[in-house]
């Protein structure tokens, strides 16, 4: 699966910076940052839901792009084909936040169950021991809707 990432990664990022956004931007967005070790530029895609005032993502705790925020809040994303300034946090340890996280980015795009590995039943709803589980290999990494964007997190 990685592999497959690291070929589609840069054509996803690619269509949402420009006009081709459209196709994929009511639920991916793309996270631009430093690496705090490597000073090299990162964009990655990742998908998301909102809440009242962020962007709510997860990515697993194995993959290690997300610990380049623990000291660095602050990036770039690709939001809609436009660079937007923003912050970021990160729940890396309490479950049930995490837990609760997934259930939002399932309900916003049910296709995310398959990405963190819990299984929906024929009302798309998630199976309960597949949430608990997962809940403890992931991370929700909280983006601040940023001010610029000036865009209604439910267009």
């Amino acid at each position: 699966m990685k592999r497959f990432f690291r070929l589609i990664n840069p054509i996803v990022v690619w269509m949402l910076s420009n006009g081709w956004h459209r196709l994929l931007s009511f639920q991916v967005m793309a996270l631009e940052f430093t690496g705090r070790r490597s000073g090299r530029r990162y964009c990655v895609p990742v998908s998301y839901a909102t809440d009242q005032q962020d962007f709510v993502c997860l990515t697993l705790a194995s993959n290690l792009w997300w610990r380049n925020f623990i000291d660095r809040p602050e990036l770039c994303i690709w939001y809609r084909g436009k660079p937007l300034q923003t912050t970021i946090s990160l729940e890396t340890e309490n479950p049930s936040i995490i837990r609760h996280e997934i259930e939002t980015l399932i309900a916003h795009n049910p296709i995310d169950a398959v990405f963190a590995g819990v299984r929906l039943n024929f009302k798309l709803e998630p199976n309960p021991e597949d949430l608990t589980q997962a809940a403890t290999k992931h991370v929700v990494l909280r983006v601040r809707r940023p001010v610029e964007s000036g865009a209604s997190l439910d267009d």
